[in-house]
């Protein structure tokens, strides 16, 4: 069997976040085909515990622990971003280049053939000079710039928006001369290959493969079990889209809602300060990281998704309609994603949508019902992982593969 490297920013184990569930699935699929080598940061020391579950799917697993999500550290944070002050890389890109992960990577090189490099995440291009001009196939999980820019878009602060601006000039540079440099790209949607196309990147570069997820049970489509309504926001705290959307939702939709009628259940890892200060343990829980997200998805009627900041695509979403508990999700939530409005999905773009939407699947029990079976059928058309091995060989076969 023949041989690549993968290289991506943070351990894909366990699946807690969006990126971690894409890259897992992703490192599943390839490994029917190929042998892999895999070369990742790891946040904390801890979560070197984790290595194991990836040994059945690779043959080889280094990991650098450094502290890369700033809500973990903020003295790590105030370090890398002054170095990147000083660096022709923007902050979001200088801090993973680390001398440790260098010296794996060139080790790597020297001692075995590699058909590619599966590079996951932007990121990671970081290390582009030392790849040896092997072939890269490029995974953007996001336009990375575009992100910013709505972040700068939608920031307050002066400060923020000019710190902002530099950043993201840097990084827009970044990420076009990194897509030049790629043998192929896999972009998540229509929508970010229309945007890297519009950079000046050929589309014959450019392939479109959405997330795809692997179910391990049986899901039942949603029902309202009675009592008060349960809201579910997922997703990692530590995510500032993520951050962004939930303090907007909290501002403008939460206080407006009858508080007697709803619950609010907010779960994912690293919730800064301010996310857990909204628990109240009434009606507002904020979990933190959770072993099994399951739970709470059984428990909850709906999930909400109130993004105004992102690009690529929301895993929580494509979770949500493999699981069968129906949405309520911004434009840009949503984008890049196969939906109808009404049909698997509720779209809201601001607060009096948001709570209209709300009350009315509250009190429409047939609503509830058929949102959840038509995401269903969603997911087992266009996002099931049974069909991601055949389609990332195909992009693949698109490659400049010397050998």
């Amino acid at each position: 069997m023949k041989k690549i490297l993968f290289i991506t920013n943070l351990i894909p184990y366990p699946l807690d976040n969006g990126g971690k569930i894409k890259s897992y699935n992703t490192i599943v699929a390839l490994s029917k085909i190929y042998n892999i080598d895999l070369l990742c940061f790891a946040n904390s020391q801890d979560e070197l515990k984790h290595v194991d579950a990836l040994n059945d799917i690779t043959d080889n697993v280094n990991v650098v622990v450094k502290t890369l999500v700033r809500s973990s550290s903020k003295s790590a944070f105030i370090k890398d971003y002054a170095s990147s002050l000083f660096s022709a890389w923007p902050y979001s890109i200088n801090k993973f280049y680390d001398n440790r992960f260098k010296e794996y990577l060139l080790t790597y090189i020297k001692k075995n053939t590699y058909d590619f490099i599966y590079v996951d995440h932007l990121p990671m291009m970081v290390y582009n000079k030392h790849f040896n001009d092997i072939p890269i196939l490029l995974d953007q999980h996001n336009v990375e710039s575009l992100i910013f820019k709505r972040f700068i878009e939608t920031e307050s602060s002066p400060v923020k928006k000019i710190l902002g601006s530099y950043e993201y000039s840097k990084l827009k540079k970044f990420e076009i001369q990194s897509m030049h440099e790629s043998s192929q790209i896999i972009c998540l949607s229509k929508n970010d290959q229309q945007e890297f196309h519009e950079f000046g990147v050929s589309k014959e570069k450019l392939s479109v493969l959405p997330i795809h997820i692997k179910l391990n049970k049986r899901y039942e489509p949603k029902k309202h079990e009675g009592g008060k309504f349960k809201l579910l926001f997922l997703g990692s705290m530590s995510w500032y889209p993520n951050q962004n959307g939930l303090k907007w939702f909290m501002e403008n939709v939460w206080p407006k809602l009858e508080q007697s009628e709803y619950e609010l259940y907010i779960v994912g890892s690293k919730p800064p300060t301010f996310i857990q200060s909204y628990h109240n343990g009434e009606n507002v829980f904020v979990t933190g990281y959770v072993d099994d997200v399951d739970e709470y998805i059984e428990l909850c009627d709906i999930s909400i998704v109130p993004l105004f900041v992102g690009s690529g695509q929301r895993v929580k979403i494509i979770e949500s309609f493999a699981k069968g508990i129906p949405v309520i999700s911004t434009s840009i939530g949503a984008e890049g994603l196969i939906w109808e409005n009404g049909k698997e999905i509720l779209i809201a773009d601001d607060s009096d949508e948001f709570i209209n939407k709300l009350n009315t699947i509250k009190s429409n029990p047939n609503m509830l019902k058929d949102l959840s079976v038509n995401a269903m059928n969603t997911f087992e058309t266009h996002y099931s992982s049974d069909k991601l091995p055949r389609k990332i060989e195909k992009i693949i076969q698109r490659m400049d593969i010397k050998g």
